[in-house]
């Protein structure tokens, strides 16, 4: 089946902005320290401050368009988008105002828990959640499974100004922090939305390094409750990734990446090329190329494509390191306390203790995230003293593409049966069961409150077994399928979930 083959899940790069702080008679690397120094001093001090600034709706989808339009079976709610500005702190340390993504279930009387998604990396400046990605139907859909879903569109991207910071972890975190602090002050006040304390973090690639780095924070630095995370095919071992890229004689076809991250690193650090000089880095004609990535709303697409030309003409092929100097490269990789390497191992998000259940998801076929950044994370983690933290590997033949169809197949099954919300209404979920469970193929289902609705039968993978309409408070249900683990969805009358269950069959 089609489910979440939608995600045609693209992969390139940021947007731009020069970092000036002000500081004219002082060093250039003195000022980036100071205005990193000013940011996290901040941070400290405002971190309740956050708020929205303004709202917009945007468009809804009803559980048809799930549906019929993305193939997900079991949506049980349709939702409502809106794109949401809210103030965090930029690289230099001053106010700014960031763009991010709210999904809102169209249900009511209930209070929600909280999903943090993460996006991939974009392609240019408005290819965010925010602005309706063709990403953005991931946060739907977490959403339509009865949850608030943000998803912050990041620093230098959306509404952002600026040159997008590119896989650098606390900024990453941060926006997404400040995003859901500045929420939650927003939904009860201004839209009457409430939420309970369940918290659930996730992301895909980059935004699996971003949804590491927010779980870090939350766990370390705050005393947030997590109650699930899940990151997805994420680079968790910068230091490593990068290393292979200039270590490696194979070719690649995202060179955009090494130089996006280069980019990023002088404007939080300010010493990965000297004299703020790209072509002191990269060699010519690259370092021209790769300044089209400096333009404030860049075609990341095709600059990627162009330095895949440029490679293969002058260097028989897509070899990212061969846009480095030579002798810089040698420097690179002779010395651990390059200031590169240093940035590098800086954003690493692994050497860390989770407390929460952390399942690392990923596809050992993946040509873009080499899939030891997982199995990496997961032996630290565990070697740290966490106990509940587990790598994942959804399918060996997979690639990076192909592997967002199950690692968010994944996740939403997760959230069916674990994210629940806490009922205001009439309808006594407490007091809905099935029995027995496990069953041999015949169990009953007892509704409280209500007469009417349907149940649907799922496998794990996502497909519909089975449906079945009933209209008493006691329902016999007969199945005749395999033996093996199920889900089933409870729905009333007017197709509200209302229970979702383990079914188990023997």
């Amino acid at each position: 089946m089609g489910f979440f083959l939608f995600l045609n899940h693209r992969k390139t790069i940021s947007s731009s902005f020069y970092l000036d702080c002000v500081f004219n008679t002082l060093s250039f690397n003195m000022k980036k320290y100071i205005c990193l120094l000013i940011a996290f001093l901040f941070i400290g001090s405002t971190i309740s401050a956050q708020q929205v600034v303004s709202s917009t709706y945007l468009l809804s989808y009803d559980t048809d368009y799930f549906a019929n339009e993305l193939d997900v079976p079991f949506s049980v709610n349709g939702v409502d988008l809106y794109r949401v500005l809210y103030t965090t702190t930029s690289i230099s340390g001053a106010q700014d105002t960031a763009s991010g993504l709210l999904v809102i279930p169209q249900q009511e009387g209930v209070s929600f828990p909280l999903v943090s998604y993460s996006h991939g990396t974009s392609s240019g400046r408005y290819d965010v959640p925010g602005y309706l990605s063709f990403e953005h139907n991931l946060p739907a859909i977490y959403a339509s499974m009865g949850v608030v879903c943000i998803a912050a569109d990041y620093l230098g991207l959306g509404s952002s100004p600026g040159i997008h910071p590119y896989v650098h972890a606390d900024s990453e975190a941060w926006a997404s922090h400040d995003m859901m602090l500045a929420i939650k002050d927003f939904l009860p006040t201004e839209l009457d939305v409430k939420l309970n304390d369940q918290l659930y973090l996730t992301g895909y690639s980059q935004g699996g390094h971003a949804a590491m780095a927010f779980h870090r924070m939350l766990e370390t630095e705050t005393d947030t409750e997590v109650n699930a995370a899940f990151p997805m095919s994420g680079p968790y071992s910068i230091s490593t990734g990068m290393r292979d890229l200039l270590l490696s004689d194979q070719e690649y076809g995202l060179p955009t990446y090494l130089a996006a991250t280069a980019i990023s690193y002088q404007e939080v650090y300010g010493n990965i090329y000297p004299n703020n000089d790209i072509t002191q880095l990269f060699k010519a004609p690259y370092a021209d190329i790769i300044l089209k990535m400096t333009n404030e709303e860049p075609d990341l697409i095709s600059i990627n494509q162009e330095l895949i030309e440029s490679l293969v003409a002058n260097e028989g092929g897509s070899f990212p390191k061969k846009m480095i100097f030579e002798d810089i490269v040698e420097e690179i990789l002779a010395d651990e306390n390059h200031p590169i390497n240093v940035a590098l191992r800086d954003n690493d998000v692994y050497d860390w203790t989770p407390k929460a259940d952390t399942k690392l998801l990923y596809c050992s076929g993946d040509e873009q995230v080499n899939f030891q950044n997982s199995l990496i994370a997961e032996e630290t983690m565990l070697d740290n003293g966490a106990t509940m933290v587990t790598a994942i590997e959804l399918d060996p033949s997979f690639n990076h593409t192909e592997c967002v169809t199950p690692a968010a197949t994944t996740f939403v099954l997760y959230l069916l049966l674990n994210a629940m919300t806490t009922s205001q209404s009439d309808v006594n979920i407490s007091n809905t069961s099935i029995y027995p469970n496990p069953t041999s193929g015949i169990f009953n289902i007892k509704l409280n409150g209500s007469t009417n609705g349907t149940a649907d039968v799922y496998s794990l993978q996502g497909q519909l077994i089975a449906s079945y309409d009933f209209e008493n408070q006691i329902n016999e249900i007969s199945l005749n399928i395999e033996r093996g683990m199920y889900i089933i969805n409870i729905k009333d009358q007017q197709g509200k979930s209302i229970k979702n269950e383990r079914l188990i069959v023997r």
